[in-house]
């Protein structure tokens, strides 16, 4: 059996932050390029261990779409991919190098959501109104003493958008 290995997408900046900071002048486009290029490998490994190992990838699929529809049936595809996206901006939450282009409606809601695979990232709970939301996430260690638990309060703020206000460890 082929050992599963974790990605390691956490270092990297999102490529939508490689962009702004590329933008801004903090760093020079061979830099950004190459952590563009550091990004693909990482994502192209894990795509490759499916290919090695299809039952697990097809379990974790079914796992993943599940939860999507459970999340998209009682709060809307919209919602949960604007919370996704605000994640994606947090520069200390892990998972947001997943999440970065949630806003891609071309890409499966699915494929956000890791259920069994390190580093993993659930939805436990998740209450949305108008201008305000709240979400219980899992991350990190497949093992459940090792996964950290955070309460992530989000409020839209005056351009629209929703953004994290606060976070907490339960």
């Amino acid at each position: 059996m082929l050992k599963s290995t974790p990605m390691k997408l956490a270092p990297f900046p999102t490529p939508r932050n490689l962009i702004l900071q590329w933008q801004d002048g903090e760093i020079e486009r061979d830099e950004m390029q190459r952590l563009m290029s550091e990004h693909q490998k990482e994502l192209l490994k894990e795509a490759e261990n499916y290919h090695f190992n299809p039952i697990s990838g097809y379990l974790e699929g079914m796992l993943n779409k599940r939860a999507a529809r459970r999340l998209v049936r009682e709060h809307g595809e919209a919602a949960v991919r604007e919370l996704l996206l605000a994640l994606s901006w947090l520069h200390d939450f892990d998972p947001g190098a997943f999440l970065w282009n949630a806003d891609h409606w071309d890409v499966a809601l699915h494929a956000y959501f890791r259920t069994r695979s390190e580093p993993v990232f659930r939805v436990r709970e998740l209450m949305v109104k108008s201008s305000r939301a709240v979400m219980i996430v899992e991350h990190g260690s497949a093992k459940k003493s090792e996964t950290r638990r955070e309460r992530l309060t989000f409020k839209r703020h005056w351009k629209g958008d929703m953004e994290v206000v606060k976070r907490e460890e339960i």
